[in-house]
């Protein structure tokens, strides 16, 4: 810089004051020999990459991250900082907080938001899924969760976010619910769906039982009174009460819990070998002839005390539709919930569940992974540790002659562990009175004492 003063000073201070210029000279000289002033200037883009820092703008980002970054490192120090930018870029998420605590103090910490605690009028949001339930050709149904699937016959798609399997004594029927809006055409019972990357999987629209509708309402019931048909154990729908009329007992409104079966799949009809009977619609048919056997008419059972003069109908569809239920409990005054303070309880803190107080921390995480305008909060868990070694001392004690002190052993119980299922489907018939299941119990182990031959014995029960 020195040496181009001749050229920015103007002409006149040039010739009236010489002695200014030479002090200017020497400073300028003076900087560049003790800081070099113009070399960083030089390199200013080589400064800003960490990997070509020189070492003094190393000490000083460490300075900058705070207390826990080591000054004796395994590596090198620039790798060290190369590697953690990305830390530094996620600033203001949950995940860039919990990676500091592991990085620098071998702690991982939980974070919590008190916003999650505090009320909020009307949150209540009223959520209904729309299932298609399906009887399996080919492939793992679980596969169809998070795909998207295609109906076969005529275009309709949707997307699955989740498979559930029900059990039913004339087969197995898949539940697909499927995310909201996603729905795209008409579906129609009995036609096929697969997904678009693997055309194995396929599976059979079934006809479910959609609504029970109410033809004559009756009187005296009473809400919860269960509904069912009868002699169709193990595949007839489960259904509540849920309004009546509270002056004269009057049925309103139905709740389905279980869609039941009740209708044979073509694709097994068309393979069958071995069943004489299927059903359609609840009704049995005989396979060859089509000819309906047995009762032609359904007869609806209702447990009640007092109910009396009801009359139902049924009605299928290929989608059924969940009764719905709250999401959300952040509205609702009977739960654990607060008013919003403007200081804990807010949108902007957050607090750290770690093993360290926060006056050892806090300065750190503000400066490198907290957001601006956020208050970080430390909730201490106190934890201690256990010595939980062996001791390698040995201890014998032996007499002569050995001595036993025979007692009564308590009696040998037996207890239910667990139940396996078992779900049987007879030969010439579909319904059964009830499931056949395994009791699975704990084996209890006796132990003896032979006085005479100073030995233990022991017997399994």
């Amino acid at each position: 810089m020195s040496t181009l003063i001749d050229s920015f000073v103007p002409d006149h201070i040039q010739a009236n004051f010489p002695q200014l210029l030479d002090f200017v000279r020497a400073y300028l000289t003076y900087l560049e020999e003790s800081n070099y002033s113009g070399y960083y200037q030089n390199t200013l883009p080589e400064q800003r990459d960490v990997r070509q820092q020189d070492e003094q703008f190393l000490r000083r980002i460490e300075n900058e991250i705070g207390l826990f970054v080591p000054r004796e490192y395994q590596a090198d120090p620039k790798i060290f900082y190369d590697r953690i930018s990305d830390l530094w870029r996620a600033k203001g998420s949950e995940e860039a907080i919990k990676t500091f605590f592991r990085i620098f103090l071998d702690d991982p910490v939980q974070i919590r938001l008190p916003w999650d605690q505090v009320l909020i009028p009307s949150d209540g949001r009223w959520v209904q899924e729309d299932k298609i339930r399906v009887s399996s050709i080919s492939g793992d149904p679980r596969d169809f969760a998070g795909q998207e699937i295609f109906q076969v016959q005529s275009f309709a798609s949707a997307i699955v976010s989740r498979v559930d399997r029900r059990v039913y004594s004339d087969g197995i029927i898949w539940e697909l619910t499927l995310s909201k809006g996603s729905i795209v055409g008409e579906f129609f019972e009995k036609n096929t769906i697969t997904v678009e990357n693997d055309l194995t999987l396929r599976a059979e629209i079934y006809k479910s039982v959609a609504e029970i509708q109410i033809d004559s309402g009756g009187t005296d019931f009473e809400v919860g009174d269960r509904i069912t048909l009868d002699g169709y154990e193990g595949v007839s729908f489960v259904a509540f009460v849920k309004q009546i009329d509270e002056d004269t007992g009057e049925i309103l409104s139905i709740e389905l819990s279980n869609f039941g079966s009740g209708n044979t799949p073509n694709h097994i009809k068309e393979s069958n070998t071995t069943e004489d009977y299927y059903l359609e619609d609840f009704l049995l048919y005989e396979y060859g002839t089509n000819n309906q056997v047995g009762s032609s008419t359904l007869d609806f059972v209702i447990e009640t005390l007092n109910g009396s003069g009801v009359a139902f109908s049924i009605r299928y569809a290929p989608i059924i539709r969940s009764e719905g239920k709250y999401v959300g409990v952040k509205g609702q005054l009977s739960e654990s919930i607060v008013l919003q303070d403007s200081f804990f309880y807010q949108k902007y803190s957050y607090e750290v569940l770690t093993n360290f107080p926060i006056n050892l921390w806090k300065g750190p995480v503000k400066k490198t992974v907290s957001p601006a305008g956020t208050i970080p909060f430390g909730n201490a868990r106190v934890t201690d540790r256990l010595d939980l070694g062996i001791d390698p001392s040995q201890f014998s004690f032996i007499t002569t002659p050995a001595l036993y002190e025979l007692q009564d052993t308590s009696s040998i119980g037996e207890s239910v562990d667990s139940f396996s299922q078992d779900y049987n489907v007879v030969d010439d018939f579909y319904f059964l009175e009830s499931y056949v299941g395994t009791e699975l119990v704990d084996l209890a182990l006796t132990v003896g004492v032979n006085s005479d031959s100073d030995s233990f014995t022991t017997e399994q029960v």
